[in-house]
Parts: structure tokens; sequence; C-alpha cells
């Protein structure tokens, strides 16, 4: 398959691909964060890139953009090796890496959010992108709601418990790292976590200090986690967002 990642094409290659037709985009927004005592503090930029990177070429038409890899990760600094920095400081790096590549001739920007803390700065920012580019078509899902919530139907398909699958640091995103890097899970150390409502997390404007939910990071459980449920994630999601890029139905 042919190279979509941007950072590792040189300026001919970007500019021979996009004269080619591929004029889609795709910029994960991620985070460099803990990941429970059994996952690299880089899972959700691996996540983000994997998910990218599987959706450019399900396009055939898109490139993949050099990851904002440190999010708003405030809630998680009492684990070492989580970075953050603020909404506002955010909102100014999308606003101002989105503008570079509209700037190249990218017609359509699709935005994979790979870490629940950046959908607050997404939402801000996103009219300013449309007022400023009407030419241009933004694709994303602004909250955790919509992004996490139709996985419920594959979840009964797989068998598995919607509370296990958890939203940080369980079964779903070990599964997928399971499936794209499992050298970075140590699933030795893989143990449950919280399982009560983590939605606090995502409806507060500043999510509590994750050790006063979960000791260990994780919210669900992180044991039987495989990697066969993490190729299905992967492949749901990229059938949802080819689904919805060429409807243009989050473009509206």
């Amino acid at each position: 398959m042919s190279e979509v990642l941007i950072e590792r094409m040189n300026w001919h290659d970007v500019r021979d691909a996009i004269a080619d037709g591929k004029k889609t985009v795709i910029l994960p927004l991620a985070a460099m964060e803990q990941h429970g005592p059994h996952m690299a503090i880089g899972t959700d930029t691996y996540l983000g890139y994997e998910t990218a990177t599987r959706l450019a070429h399900a396009l055939g038409d898109a490139l993949v953009a050099p990851a904002i890899s440190i999010g708003y990760s405030v809630g998680h600094l009492p684990m070492p090796g989580t970075v953050t920095i603020s909404e506002e400081t955010l909102i100014i790096v999308i606003r101002e890496v989105t503008e570079s590549l509209v700037h190249h001739g990218f017609t359509d920007v699709v935005f994979v959010i790979s870490h629940g803390g950046n959908y607050a700065a997404m939402r801000a920012v996103m009219p300013e992108l449309r007022a400023a580019h009407p030419e241009v078509r933004f694709h994303a899902r602004m909250d955790f709601e919509s992004s996490m919530g139709p996985r419920q139907a594959l979840y009964a398909e797989l068998g598995v418990e919607e509370a296990r699958m958890g939203v940080h640091a369980a079964q779903g995103e070990t599964s997928m790292m399971l499936a794209s890097h499992p050298d970075l899970v140590k699933m030795d150390r893989a143990v449950e976590g919280f399982m009560g409502d983590a939605s606090i997390r995502w409806k507060a404007a500043v999510p509590p200090p994750i050790d006063e939910m979960s000791p260990t990071g994780i919210l669900g459980d992180a044991l039987g986690s495989t990697a066969s449920i993490g190729e299905r994630l992967f492949d749901f999601e990229i059938e949802r967002w080819v689904a919805a890029i060429r409807s243009g139905e989050l473009a509206r």
C-alpha cells in the first residue's frame, strides 16, 4: 500500500498526492496520558494514528497529518508521565494546524479524536473553521456519546459487557492496542478498574483527578482483552467513518 503518513513523505510526495486527488486529510487529536499499569503513555496517540491510517487506506483518497499528540489531560496528572495543555492552548493548536492543511489545498479535513478530553476544544473551534473556510468540509464527532454510543450494538454482537469494555485503558482500548501495538501492552499487569459510571469525567468542565475514581487509572476492566476484539473494533470504527465522510453527515 502507498504511504499515507505525511510525516514520512517529502514535500514533492505530498504535492503530487494532492494533485492526484488525495484532497482529504485526517488529523488525529490525541494525548499523552497514563493508561493504567499495563499500557504505554502514548496509547491515545498510537490508536489515533492507527485509526487514521486504516481510514486513509479505506478511503483511498486521503493522507494522514502529523497528530496533535498533546491534549487536554489535566484529570490524569496524578499519574507520572501524563502531559497536558489547557483547552485554550489546544484550541489554538487545532486552529493553526488546520490552517496549514487547508493552505495546501485539502478540501476535506477529518478530525479523529482518540482522547475524550479533546471534544470541548473541538466544539469550540469548529464554528471558527467553518466560518473562515466555507469551501472546506470539516468532519468531526463533537462529543463522547456520539463517538462511543453506537458501539453498544457491537458489544452485544461480541458478547462482551459494556462496563468491562470501559472508556479508558479497559478492554476496548487494550484490545485495540493488542491488535496494533502488542509490544506496548503488558497483560500480566492488567487488572479490573473502576466499574461505575465514569460519565462525570467528560461531563465536567474540569474532570476530577483520576486517582480519586480509579487508583489504577483504568475505567472499566482490562482483563479479557484480545487482539481479535481489537480488530473488530477497528473494523467497526472504519466502516462508520467511511460512511460518515462519504455522506457528509458530520460536515453539515
